[in-house]
């Protein structure tokens, strides 16, 4: 675990990454797939970085889970989990047969358009915030193929929960326990098509530490972010999402 330390090894910007992007995750509930994401790839060079991606962010929500089941608003987050569970094959699929630019694209128009929704610059137009078993739905399969293609299940979710109004502990507590239960299945997907090997396994149990820190510094900060800056933390780094899978 304390290979991060040796910076022949784990290249030190890779080591600040995981700890920004847990830390970030930790307080907005998104956000670790944005910054570890690009620097895993740049440094694994292979779509083994997407699974180190998925094992480090299940990690997190594995450790904030105490504090995030209670506060989960479950009539919320079923059809959410449904929806997982048909859009993860669809992103298997997707990773198979696609290339990494053409699900990046994809991503970045459908986290562009949730971006857009969540600022509430839609709000004059009633049917961007309004709840139902359908949209949860349909919202759930949109980050099952993100989750298993890109390990980036949260931004959907995110600005859905934004968009209709939810409170901050809500929007946290269901982005988060969504992960829990998603990465799993990916993660199954992703064994199942192109197996784990053993760089993914070295690399997750080198990066876990950072991770943890991070973690528990973002649980920390959480306790003092306020709804509005919380909003607009959100709205933020959704469009660093798009920017990051354009630019990326």
């Amino acid at each position: 675990m304390l290979a991060f330390l040796n910076p022949d090894t784990v290249p030190p910007l890779l080591v600040a990454a995981v700890f920004a992007a847990s830390l970030l995750q930790a307080v907005t509930g998104i956000g670790f797939g944005v910054i570890a994401g690009p620097a895993l790839l740049v440094t694994m060079a292979s779509a083994a970085a997407i699974q180190v991606s998925i094992v480090l962010s299940f990690l997190i929500a594995l450790l904030l889970s105490p504090l995030t089941l209670p506060v989960v608003n479950w009539r919320l987050l079923r059809p959410l989990f449904i929806g997982v569970c048909l859009g993860t094959p669809i992103g298997a699929l997707a990773f198979l047969g696609l290339s990494l630019e053409t699900l990046k694209l994809f991503a970045a128009v459908v986290v562009g358009a949730m971006t857009l929704i969540a600022t509430g610059m839609l709000s004059r137009h009633p049917i961007f915030e309004t709840d139902s078993m359908r949209r949860r739905k349909g919202v759930g399969v949109v980050c099952g193929i993100l989750n298993a293609a890109l390990a980036m299940p949260g931004p959907p979710v995110a600005a859905y929960v934004t968009a209709i109004k939810g409170d901050k502990s809500v929007i946290r507590a269901t982005t988060l326990v969504t992960f829990l239960f998603s990465y799993p299945i990916a993660l199954m997907f992703q064994y199942a098509f192109v197996g784990i090997s053993d760089e993914v396994l070295e690399m997750a149990t080198t990066l876990s530490l950072p991770t943890i820190v991070g973690t528990l510094s973002g649980m920390y900060l959480s306790r003092i972010v306020g709804e509005t800056a919380f909003k607009w933390l959100t709205v933020v780094f959704l469009s660093i999402s798009v920017g990051a899978l354009v630019v990326g």
